[in-house]
């Protein structure tokens, strides 16, 4: 492990002010804690966690949930929760209490995770299979997010989340990276995988759910997600979203580079530079979750990569589909300082 601040000599610029203008809400409070290294005693962080935690707090349904559903990416229970771990509430607090009482009451005899039938969305518009596939009660997207949320806030160590995990476990492949209910149906019907299913950004949210407890971060599954996701730097993965999804993976002189990282639903992929940033700093912030750091030469490699990205004014410049300039950059910094020394705050909500 680097020296603790060497990371901020990688930089071209300071950007700090650049930043501090327009970043608002739970993002300043990242940038304050994380990249400023503010004291929790700091009187704008202070202010400023009280007023996050209240405006979380007063979105909480009568029923423990947020929007009235386990999973709804930035605005359902799992990632409130996760939020809320973030700044500072413990697992005894009520409403952390009320919130996780609720998931359980969403998971399957199985282990998976449910919030009804559920269609696919990814794709439906272009690809003729993905519009066909019957609806589904729980995938790992949900599943995954679900058991984050749940060993985070003190139920790492339940028989039930265990049994979550037996379940998202299910879903990796012999090459060691993870397929959906959807990806398998294809392969059954000899149809081939469509990229919204499988691949670096799937297997990379797989294993952040994985790095939630020790168990299962040290386990011999999330040591062959993690192989198949480093095995995949300098090849493009490129997937034809028409059958039979035949997977074309080219070397290129580059990091890591899966469309699914960064291309919206039912759009085309955005330019070249725009997926691989935005696949590297996921790869990279997936791995220091794991522990992995710059003894890997891939690693190392892929942070030097971020590092050309950045524009003389400080700010990476990537026209990422849904962040800006300074979310992307924020990121992207959280991502290189997580390799060099522990965050203090911030976690990542995957997917």
């Amino acid at each position: 492990m680097e020296k603790p601040q060497e990371w901020k000599y990688l930089l071209k610029a300071d950007l700090t002010d650049k930043l501090l203008e327009e970043l608002a809400h739970l993002e300043r409070y990242y940038l304050l804690r994380e990249i400023m290294e503010r004291l929790e005693d700091d009187d704008e962080v202070r202010s400023l966690r009280i007023a996050l935690v209240d405006e979380i707090l007063g979105k909480q349904m009568e029923d423990g949930s947020w929007n009235g559903q386990p999973y709804d990416y930035a605005n359902g229970t799992t990632h409130q929760l996760m939020k809320l771990v973030e700044l500072g509430l413990s697992p005894d607090d009520p409403p952390i209490k009320k919130g996780t009482d609720y998931l359980f009451l969403h998971q399957m005899e199985d282990g998976s995770f449910s919030q009804g039938e559920i269609r696919c969305v990814c794709g439906t518009d272009i690809d003729p299979v993905a519009r066909n596939f019957p609806p589904i009660n729980s995938n790992p997207i949900i599943t995954n997010a679900a058991l984050m949320a749940l060993a985070r806030t003190g139920h790492g160590d339940d028989p039930r989340v265990a049994k979550g995990y037996e379940w998202l476990c299910s879903w990796q492949e012999e090459d060691g990276s993870w397929s959906s209910p959807r990806a398998r149906l294809c392969r059954d019907k000899g149809e081939g995988y469509p990229y919204t299913y499988c691949g670096i950004h799937s297997t990379c949210n797989a294993l952040l759910g994985l790095s939630a407890t020790e168990k299962t971060r040290n386990s011999e599954v999330t040591r062959r997600g993690a192989e198949f996701i480093l095995n995949w730097y300098g090849y493009k993965r490129v997937l034809d979203v028409q059958p039979p999804y035949d997977d074309k993976s080219t070397p290129f002189n580059g990091a890591w580079f899966d469309p699914r990282c960064a291309t919206p639903a039912n759009q085309p992929p955005p330019p070249d530079i725009v997926i691989e940033a935005a696949s590297t700093y996921h790869v990279l912030s997936t791995l220091a979750t794991l522990g992995y750091g710059l003894e890997n030469e891939k690693i190392k490699d892929g942070v030097q990569r971020l590092i050309e990205w950045q524009s003389p004014n400080g700010l990476w410049m990537v026209d990422h589909p849904f962040l800006n300039h300074h979310h992307f950059t924020l990121h992207v910094l959280l991502a290189i300082k997580s390799l060099y020394q522990p965050l203090l705050v911030f976690s990542l909500h995957g997917h």
